[in-house]
């Protein structure tokens, strides 16, 4: 009896067979239902960093899934102010759209570059930038946002206004040389103050004393008052001049400053050279005489 069953239970798995075939013939078929068209924009590094002079660089991958092959427009949106284009990965010629051929199981993808600059007149101030990047093709839209981010750069620049790191001065009397103070960077420059090196006795001021804020391309003028002591012996000595900002710091200065006596002690030196030679006179007459 449990063999009759055993084989009546294997005639109907026989039979049973085609049923099962047809029905994984038509979970195949409903597997290879037509594919969704879609694209999707992808990159390994959504964000840069680079001063307001410098540019920025992001390459975007395209993944495309359709049927048949799409022309899709490719378009960047930067803030205002700024100028952008897209090429391919590895070609220089500007484009506008790409051509995504169609694909059976796994993605058509294609790479593209765009290169943003921010604006140069003004410059931009640091932060955080978005710019939006979008390929459409007939009702298939893709598009990513991307971040570029302007950072700070202090620069510092001090320079003689006439050119010259030399200057002469009177002793006992104010004596004024100027400099200039510049911003070459691409942020402000808060809180600049001047000091100096001088010799001993010697009396150094600034006008202004100190500056709050200097902004890129507006350089200012700076007034120096030097005075020697009085009895400062005629020649030439050596000064320092230092300019610092709350950012940055100027290369320092070394002014050569030419000391003369002031002309009514030169008239003395005269007359005292006038009475001595006169003096030496009367003494070789006398003697002569003699």
């Amino acid at each position: 009896m449990k063999t009759l069953r055993l084989i009546s239970f294997l005639i109907l798995l026989v039979m049973m067979l085609p049923v099962f075939f047809l029905s994984g013939v038509a979970l195949a078929q409903d597997e290879a239902s037509p594919i969704t068209e879609n694209i999707a924009l992808t990159t390994e590094y959504p964000k840069l960093e680079a001063i307001a002079t410098g540019s920025f660089e992001f390459y975007v991958k395209l993944e495309y899934q359709g049927q048949i092959d799409s022309i899709f427009d490719l378009n960047v949106t930067v803030p205002a102010g700024w100028d952008a284009y897209i090429t391919p990965q590895y070609d220089t010629k500007r484009i506008s759209s790409i051509t995504l051929e169609k694909s059976s199981f796994t993605a058509t993808t294609k790479s593209i570059k765009i290169a943003a600059s921010p604006p140069v007149q003004p410059l931009a101030d640091p932060g955080e930038y978005k710019i939006k990047v979008e390929a459409t093709s007939g009702t298939i839209v893709g598009e990513i946002n991307l971040i570029a981010k302007i950072t700070a750069r202090y620069e510092l620049r001090s320079a003689p206004a006439s050119q010259r790191y030399n200057t002469k001065a009177k002793s006992g009397q104010n004596n004024t040389y100027s400099i200039i103070v510049g911003n070459t960077g691409t942020a402000s420059i808060d809180n600049i103050t001047f000091s100096s090196d001088k010799p001993e006795g010697w009396e150094i001021t600034f006008k202004p004393e100190k500056i709050d804020q200097l902004n890129i391309l507006d350089p200012k003028t700076i007034d120096i008052n030097i005075k020697p002591p009085p009895k400062t012996v005629a020649g030439d000595y050596m000064i320092t001049l230092r300019v610092s900002g709350k950012q940055a710091y100027a290369t320092s200065m070394d002014i050569r400053v030419t000391v003369t006596t002031p002309t009514i002690w030169g008239w003395v030196g005269v007359g005292i050279i006038a009475v001595v030679v006169v003096g030496l006179v009367v003494i070789f007459m006398r003697f002569g005489r003699r």
